[in-house]
């Protein structure tokens, strides 16, 4: 069985790669290595002086090939990422939840407005999947009031909305005393260059355009999360 080694330069590095390909449980190749569909090897993972050694199967997911994990070796990358230290034996099939581990994300509200009610199930799905809890509004007067009434950590856009714009519903949180800190993401169907410039330039933190990969949007939404808990906002 051949190797397949990475290398990271901290081990925050390596637990925020595991954020992104948490729920699918597998990472992208590390550059120039190649594989073939089915091919399983010995995933080595250094930091620094430290390091595991983890089985993992090449799998082709339809948009490239990743490296996939079983539950159990999983759990060790997790531990090994997150304590610092190489496990000295993988642990038990029957580990707690990650979200109850030491450094586990807490717990976060994400307002999602969106008009669409496929597109709204399908965000909602991608939310929940990620660990957060999600609120939808169908309207920019919904979400304002929303964001009003609930404790919310982040909100994703929608650009066209019913009775004012998505790009209006931006400007107005940035103008709101209370929640001008809030992490804005836009999730919209509009995609030129104009468009994603007018979307930053009215406040937006971040800017995907539909279609977006499932894995790129959840680490999109940690991303800023993570930035937002450096700088927390009072939202009440």
């Amino acid at each position: 069985m051949r190797s397949v080694a990475y290398h990271f330069p901290s081990f925050q590095a390596l637990a925020i790669l595991l954020e992104a390909g948490g729920d699918e449980q597998d990472l992208e190749l590390p550059p120039g290595v190649t594989g073939r569909d089915a091919e399983w090897v010995t995933a080595v993972f250094s930091v620094g002086g430290e390091s595991t050694s983890i089985s993992a199967c090449i799998v082709d997911r339809g948009y490239g090939l990743r490296l996939a994990f079983e539950d159990r070796d999983w759990q060790q990358l997790w531990h090994f990422a997150n304590s610092g230290d190489p496990p000295s034996m993988p642990p038990p099939s029957s580990l707690p939840p990650l979200v109850e581990q030491p450094r586990a994300m807490p717990v976060t509200r994400v307002l999602l407005v969106e008009p669409d009610p496929q597109a709204q199930r399908v965000l909602v799905s991608l939310i929940e999947e990620a660990g957060h809890v999600a609120t939808v509004a169908s309207t920019a007067e919904e979400a304002f009031q929303r964001l009003r009434d609930l404790a919310v950590d982040l909100a994703v856009l929608e650009w066209v909305l019913p009775g004012g714009s998505g790009l209006d519903l931006c400007k107005r949180i940035r103008q709101d005393g209370r929640l001008g800190g809030l992490p804005v993401v836009f999730v919209t169907r509009r995609g030129t260059p104009a468009d994603v410039l007018a979307g930053f330039e009215a406040g937006a933190d971040d800017y995907l355009v539909k279609p977006c990969r499932p894995l790129e949007l959840r680490a999109r939404l940690a991303a800023l999360l993570r930035r937002s808990r450096a700088m927390p906002y009072a939202p009440r």
